[in-house]
């Protein structure tokens, strides 16, 4: 099964954790796939959504990681 969560630090040290969010609408045939980060050392930063490569999770590549963060935004509470 391939893996779906990594855990990684951005450039300021803390600690992120990134899920692929399966099912989301992404062109899942080229390896993008929408992610959740959420970072739980900083309660009051919002979790943040986005697209990375899912190879960038396989392989922990930590770079990779922190550019898709770089281009998430901030996630919007439904209901």
């Amino acid at each position: 099964m391939a893996k779906d969560r990594a855990i990684f630090q951005d450039e300021q040290g803390r600690s992120w954790l990134v899920e692929i969010q399966f099912g989301h609408p992404s062109p899942s045939e080229l390896g993008i796939y929408a992610a959740r980060f959420q970072c739980p050392e900083d309660p009051n930063e919002p979790v943040r959504v986005g697209f990375l490569l899912q190879d960038d999770v396989e392989m922990e590549d930590e770079e990779g990681l922190r550019e898709a963060l770089a281009e998430s935004d901030p996630a919007d509470a439904i209901g």
